[in-house]
């Protein structure tokens, strides 16, 4: 049987139509500023489903672009004045931003308040990107108890978030330059992978009737592929696709967090 797949662009639907109901409730309409540094395709991407995504429920977008060759004290500038608006309820600094920029002093820069994408060391919320995993992981309707669970990442800030949410008996983190990666990801029950490489994840690298999720964006031909080989479904048993898999659905948990901020 070849592997499921994780319809994300559903399940997104499905939540957004009960945030549409929610900020319908809301005694002002919600605004959200988006601060997009650089010219990075993905992010231009992301950027164009949130506004999309917005306008589905009835929150304000405001996008801000910066080009990067901008200092960083103008970003910073750019962020107090949004702090300070009292029409903007959540700010979102679109990543990765480039090289040059100090991604954790800008981040702190957002009011704790105001930060929907959990990466505030005193944020309220969990990071949009986690929570719709783990509605994509619930829709499987697999028991997940006792699963072995590895994130596959180059980021230490993607992967801390999940320690809130899952068990950490069950769960393990692998850097894609890790040693035996192959032997390590053949383990997992679950899979989650972003590493940013496409079609990274072959099918001799999972277990058999392992659940994929595939956070990987990566333009290849002008077409948009993930990090897990297509392939690897003859083997697994749930597979979330690129596109909508996960972009969806982190959009929308970014609204879900924006509407619970502000109550």
């Amino acid at each position: 049987m070849p592997a499921k797949i994780i319809d994300g662009k559903k399940i997104a639907d499905k939540i957004l139509l009960e945030i549409k109901q929610e900020v319908a409730k809301l005694k002002n309409r919600p605004g959200l500023a988006v601060v997009l540094i650089g010219n990075n395709p993905a992010s231009n991407l992301y950027l164009r489903l949130k506004e999309k995504a917005c306008q589905k429920v009835g929150v304000d977008f405001h996008s801000y672009f910066i080009d990067d060759d901008c200092s960083e004290k103008q970003i910073l500038n750019v962020i107090d004045f949004l702090n300070k608006d009292p029409e903007i309820d959540g700010i979102l600094i679109q990543l990765p931003l480039p090289q040059e920029y100090n991604t954790e002093k800008i981040i702190k820069k957002i009011k704790p308040e105001k930060d929907i994408d959990g990466f505030h060391p005193q944020s309220q919320v969990i990071s949009p990107n986690v929570l719709g995993i783990i509605e994509l992981l619930k829709a499987t309707d697999e028991d997940l108890k006792d699963k072995k669970i590895t994130i596959l990442s180059n980021s230490k800030k993607f992967a801390q978030p999940f320690k809130k949410l899952l068990p950490l008996s069950q769960v393990s983190y692998l850097s894609s330059q890790n040693s035996n990666l192959k032997s390590q990801t053949k383990k997992a029950d679950i899979l989650i992978v972003a590493i940013g490489k496409p079609k990274f994840i072959k099918s001799t690298m999972i277990k058999k009737d392992a659940i994929l999720i595939d956070v990987g964006i990566n333009k290849v031909n002008d077409k948009v592929v993930g990090d897990i080989d297509p392939a690897c479904d003859k083997k697994a048993s749930w597979r979330s696709p690129v596109p909508g898999g996960v972009g969806p659905m982190t959009v929308t948990m970014l609204l879900k967090n924006l509407v619970k901020i502000i109550k």
